[in-house]
């Protein structure tokens, strides 16, 4: 399983004074090595290479990869990279020209926007829980008509929300909203 961390140097100290918690058990998580090195596409085309940390849970003794905010579990593709794809598409582009704009695959870009779109209510909903906590002024009152732009509005009023009250973590949104949304943002939660 991945975890999603703000930042690789924050969640190595986490671990180390183990702070981070499994996500199945809840149980302390201990330093477990390194996972293997990824190396995936940023916007402009350049690439990003990181090792993850991985982690061992004390109690239920699964692993885990720690995952920068940047990075999504299973994509070539960092975070940034598929907001903007997300983006294009809640303001009305399809996935040919959204393709064209960022140098993706037209098959990898229209995978993207079916998923997100199968479960843009739940990413809907994630938005609007965390801006009802933490900035109930922000809330996104318009009604965008299609579910994924209504969808990205509440999550990237969550994310400025989170930002404003707490002040730190990844300054870019698409990151924030990556740890909002556990780095599922084209997959639905598990349920359980």
């Amino acid at each position: 399983m991945m975890i999603e961390v703000a930042d690789a140097v924050a969640a190595r100290r986490a671990l180390a004074r183990r702070i981070l918690r499994c996500p199945d058990c809840g149980a302390a998580l201990k330093p477990w090595g390194r996972a293997r090195p990824r190396t995936v596409r940023d916007l402009g085309g350049g690439l990003v290479t990181a090792r993850p940390d991985r982690a061992r849970c004390t109690a239920c003794r699964r692993t885990h990869v720690v995952l920068d905010a940047g990075l999504l579990p299973r994509r070539a593709y960092t975070v940034a990279f598929l907001g903007q794809a997300l983006a294009g598409a809640a303001r009305g582009h399809g996935h040919r020209q959204i393709a064209a704009e960022l140098g993706a695959p037209e098959g990898t870009v229209r995978g993207w926007l079916r998923r997100a779109r199968r479960t843009a209510e739940e990413l809907r909903w994630i938005g609007v829980q965390a801006v009802v906590v933490l900035d109930p002024d922000a809330l996104p009152t318009a009604d965008r008509g299609d579910p994924l732009a209504h969808a990205i509005e509440a999550l990237v009023a969550a994310a400025v929300a989170a930002r404003r009250r707490f002040g730190h973590g990844p300054r870019e949104i698409w990151p924030r909203i990556a740890l909002l949304t556990r780095g599922r943002l084209l997959a639905p939660s598990p349920t359980g």
